[in-house]
């Protein structure tokens, strides 16, 4: 009995060692819209998670449990709007499904209104690092779109701020973790107006400061990950 304890641990550790040494399987995941449909791949294979052909710009939540989308109600080819949001012949809507497809469910439809009012499009969706927490750009005023954010749990939604960009900073592991870079267009005093970037804390509510002028959103994402937060993504 004793070899045979003894044997029956030493086969143990083996394999122990042997499952630590293997090669981990790729968890990586990326969603992504073709032909007005939603996809995930994951180690190499790509399934298909809706079919009504107007589905684009898809976001994967953090739990990598489940994807958030828009549907267009005007399809997938009379994309864009001038300011007003459009509902004819149906308002777009904000959608979740789950990653093997089941579940799909509206969060929110468009409506028409005041610039901080109004829903269509859901561009540019960036969640918090928890998942909690689902910011998105709409249409707002000539100059500026309008940033909104959606409590993931309660189902609450409100507008933020007027912003023509975003960047969630959900990949920081310092202070401004899950803080918000904000492109905002702001006039000066005496004519004219410029585009900066300014912090904002996650709430969207206090101000922190200005970022600065950047080419584009990839040279504000490379300062982010250089300057402000420790670490890469």
């Amino acid at each position: 009995m004793r070899w045979t304890r003894i044997i029956a641990a030493v086969i143990l550790v083996v394999a122990l060692a042997w499952i630590r040494s293997a090669p981990a399987a790729s968890t990586s995941a990326r969603v992504f819209s073709d032909t007005g449909n939603i996809f995930i791949e994951q180690n190499g294979k790509a399934t298909k998670l809706t079919s009504s052909e107007m589905d684009v710009d898809p976001a994967l939540a953090p739990s990598g449990k489940f994807v958030v989308y828009t549907r267009l109600g005007r399809g997938r080819n009379m994309r864009g709007y001038e300011v007003e949001c459009n509902t004819d012949p149906k308002p777009d809507q904000l959608r979740q499904v789950n990653v093997d497809g089941s579940g799909d469910k509206i969060l929110l439809s468009g409506r028409k209104g005041e610039p901080d009012e109004r829903l269509c499009d859901f561009r540019d969706k960036q969640f918090s690092s928890d998942g909690r927490r689902l910011y998105f750009l709409t249409p707002g005023w000539s100059t500026s779109g309008a940033l909104h954010l959606l409590d993931m749990r309660s189902g609450a939604e409100r507008f933020i701020l007027p912003a023509n960009e975003l960047v969630v900073l959900s990949f920081c592991s310092g202070k401004y973790k899950d803080h918000l870079a904000v492109l905002s267009h702001r006039h000066l005093l005496f004519g004219g107006s410029y585009d900066w970037y300014w912090l904002y804390d996650p709430s969207g509510k206090k101000q922190l400061g200005p970022l600065g002028e950047f080419d584009n959103r990839d040279d504000m994402l490379r300062a982010a990950h250089g300057t402000w937060c420790a670490g890469k993504p």
